[in-house]
C-alpha cells in the first residue's frame, strides 16, 4: 500500500470545521473518537488526506433535557457518557441499553454517539487489508466492478451495522446537521440513503451536531436487542429497538420498531407495527408472532442466503416488543 500524507486540523469553532470540509470535499473527514476512522484509514479503506478534528469544538457534548420535557444530546458526546447518563437511562432506556452494548468499554469511552450514528456500512470483503483487497478484483465499495455477496443483482449490499441508530429511530429522534448553508433538522432515518457505497443522505461538509428525543409518551416502553458472535464487543449481526405505547386497558396502542444490521441503512418495520396494534402483549417468544414478523422482514433482505437471519429477527422483534411493554406496564403503575 502506498502511504498517503495526511493533514491534521484542529479547528476551534463548529464554522471552522464545516469551512475545512467544504474546501476540501471528499478529500477530507471529519475525526471524533477516531475508533471506526482510524482503522479505516490503516486498512487504506479510506484514503482521506485532511483529517478535521472535532475535539476543540466546545458545546456539543452536553446531555440535558429540553423544555418540552424531551432529550438533547450532543453529537460529540461519547458512547459511554450516554450509556451511564441517568437521564437517558430513566426516560429513553433503549438508547442507554444501545450505547451501552457498542464496542467495548475502551471503545465507548472515545467513540461518540455522532460517530455511531454516522458509521460507514460495512463488508468482508471491502473491510479488509489493501493487501487482501489487491489479490482478487476490487469488489465495488472499494472502487470495482462486482459485488461478491450479491453477483445475482450487481448491487452493493454492504450493511449497516451500528446500534444506537436503531434506538433513536424507534423514538422517534431527530438529528441536527450543521453545513455551508446553515442547519438543518431530519428525523434520523432520513439521514440514511439505503445505499451499500454512499450510506448517508448529507452533504460531505455537513456535521452531525446534535440529536433531539421527543419526550417519552405517557404508559410507553422502550428496550434494544442485539445479537453478535461475541456480544457487546462486536458489531450487531442483528439490532431490534421496539417502543410501545399502552391503551388504558392494557392492549398495544401503538409500536415503533427499527432494525440494524439487515440492510444498507438501519430501517423501520411498519407492516410488523400495524400488525401489533391493538394486540395483547406478546409472551417473548411468541412464535406465531415471531413467524408473522419474520415473512414481513423478507422484502428487508437483499439477498436470499439469510432465512435463519429472518427467523432470528423475528423472535428477537417480538422480545423487544415484550420487554418494552412490561417496561411501560411498570410505568403506568408506579
Amino acid at each position: 500500500m502506498t502511504p498517503i500524507q495526511i493533514e491534521y486540523h484542529a479547528p476551534t469553532t463548529l464554522a471552522q470545521a464545516v469551512a475545512l470540509l467544504a474546501e476540501h470535499g471528499a478529500a477530507a473527514a471529519p475525526l471524533a473518537g477516531g475508533t471506526d476512522l482510524v482503522p479505516a484509514l490503516k486498512y487504506g479503506v479510506l484514503r482521506a488526506r485532511h483529517l478535521v478534528s472535532l475535539a476543540r469544538i466546545p458545546g456539543y457534548r452536553d446531555i440535558a433535557t429540553t423544555g418540552e420535557g424531551g432529550l438533547a444530546i450532543g453529537a460529540f458526546a461519547t458512547l459511554a457518557d450516554v450509556a451511564r447518563s441517568p437521564l437517558v437511562s430513566e426516560g429513553w432506556p433503549a438508547l442507554a441499553e444501545a450505547a451501552g452494548q457498542a464496542g467495548s468499554p475502551l471503545l465507548r469511552n472515545r467513540g461518540t454517539i455522532g460517530g455511531n450514528v454516522c458509521l460507514d456500512t460495512r463488508c468482508w470483503y471491502y473491510n479488509q487489508t489493501e493487501a487482501w483487497r489487491a489479490s482478487r478484483e476490487r469488489c465495488q465499495k472499494a472502487g470495482g466492478e462486482p459485488c461478491y455477496v450479491n453477483p445475482k443483482q450487481n448491487v452493493c449490499v454492504a450493511l449497516f451495522s451500528a446500534d444506537t441508530p436503531a434506538a433513536l429511530i424507534a423514538v422517534g429522534a431527530r438529528a441536527t446537521l450543521a453545513g455551508p448553508a446553515g442547519e438543518r433538522t431530519v428525523p434520523v432515518e432520513a439521514l440514511y440513503s439505503g445505499d451499500g457505497l454512499r450510506p448517508l443522505a448529507k452533504g460531505e461538509a455537513e456535521i452531525l451536531t446534535n440529536l433531539v428525543l421527543p419526550a417519552p409518551p405517557g404508559r410507553s416502553g422502550a428496550a434494544y436487542l442485539k445479537h453478535s458472535v461475541r456480544e457487546s464487543i462486536d458489531f450487531p449481526l442483528l439490532g431490534v429497538a421496539a417502543a410501545v405505547v399502552l391503551s388504558p386497558g392494557g392492549t398495544i396502542a401503538s409500536a415503533r420498531l427499527a432494525v440494524t444490521g439487515v440492510r444498507s441503512a438501519p430501517c423501520r418495520l411498519p407492516e410488523l407495527e400495524a400488525a401489533l396494534a391493538g394486540r395483547q402483549i406478546p409472551a417473548e417468544g411468541d412464535r406465531e408472532l415471531g413467524r408473522l414478523t419474520a415473512r414481513s422482514l423478507g422484502a428487508l433482505f437483499l439477498t436470499e442466503a439469510v432465512p435463519h437471519k429472518r427467523h432470528l429477527a423475528g423472535l428477537m422483534a417480538v422480545d423487544a416488543v415484550a420487554r418494552a411493554a412490561r417496561q411501560a406496564q411498570g410505568r403506568s403503575t408506579s
